[in-house]
């Protein structure tokens, strides 16, 4: 028999043993302590989501200035959606920002 098994089977044993009053402190316990581990990964989780939009904001906004750049460079609306990725929108808006 094996040592994992041995020590599930005393495991075992012990919970059958135990009064009601232990087994509802063991249960506020464990529930406690899952607790714990579901708020640290939901932390985990939006910070994670948190990182992601930062990153994705800034390459907009990295987006948006090579077009500015450009514009004050003479480069036509057309070159700079395509290079960029940015919207025609979003392009003559940053050309109405910069006249």
């Amino acid at each position: 028999m094996k040592d994992e098994t041995l020590r599930t089977a005393f495991q075992s044993w012990e919970t059958l043993s135990s009064t009601q009053e232990e087994i509802l402190a063991y249960e506020a316990s464990l529930k406690h302590v899952l607790d714990e581990e579901a708020a640290i990964r939901e932390a985990e989780l939006r910070e994670m989501k948190a990182r992601q939009e930062g990153l994705q904001e800034g390459q907009q906004k990295e987006k948006e200035l090579t077009a500015k750049r450009m514009l004050q460079e003479g480069f036509d609306v057309e070159t700079i959606i395509r290079l960029t990725g940015l919207s025609n929108e979003q392009v003559h808006k940053i050309e109405r920002e910069i006249n």
